[in-house]
């Protein structure tokens, strides 16, 4: 009868050691399970949260794009504004000296013989004031000269330019005479009106002003 007991005890603590196994079993299945579902979660998530940073970096990188673009536009008209700006005051200067450039037109030198080894000139100032520091040179040019062209006309060791210079020019004609070795085939003139503006008449009639 004790034998019986002892084992029936021995049985009864072995179906509770394998009970207790299995339960041990299942939970560890259960918790690999939930640890697996919560990697996959994880891994979802970090996707998620990947695909977000990148498409907000995308986003920020276009944005950035964007702005540059529009600083770049910007700093374009800003040139460009500049520029118009410039012409604006070119074209008003320009208008200012319209009526002082037409009167400094009214001043014509020619040319009109050879008299004593000298080259006479026939002067009429027609600008409706007498105008100071005539200069009038003969050049030897096939085109149209123009005020930062003249200089090379002369260059520095050449033959000195047959030239006349008054002091003042009263309204009206007057004559005068070159002086100088050379006699070139074209006159060109700068003078002063009674504002003490100074002003250069190429050969072509053309108009440029010097300034004060």
């Amino acid at each position: 009868m004790m034998k019986e007991k002892n084992w029936l005890t021995w049985l009864t603590v072995l179906a509770l050691v394998v009970g207790l196994g299995f339960a041990a079993m299942g939970a560890s299945v259960w918790l690999s399970a939930q640890a697996a579902k919560q990697t996959q979660r994880n891994s979802q998530l970090a996707g998620q949260l990947y695909q977000a940073s990148r498409t907000k970096s995308q986003e920020a990188s276009s944005i950035k794009k964007r702005l540059d673009k529009l600083a770049s536009d910007n700093s374009s008209l800003k040139k460009k504004n500049s520029r118009l700006a410039k012409e604006n005051q070119a074209l008003k200067q320009a208008n200012q000296d319209l009526p002082a450039a037409s009167a400094a037109a009214g001043l014509n030198v020619w040319e009109t013989e050879e008299k004593g080894g000298k080259l006479q000139l026939k002067i009429d100032n027609q600008t409706g004031q007498a105008v100071s520091d005539l200069l009038v040179l003969a050049v030897a040019a096939n085109g149209r000269i123009t005020l930062n062209s003249l200089p090379s006309y002369f260059p520095v060791g050449g033959v000195k330019p047959r030239y006349f210079y008054r002091k003042k020019v009263a309204i009206g004609g007057t004559e005068g005479s070159l002086t100088g070795a050379y006699a070139g085939s074209d006159m060109v003139c700068l003078f002063a009106d009674a504002s003490g503006v100074y002003w250069f008449k190429g050969n072509r009639g053309q108009i440029e002003k010097i300034g004060s």
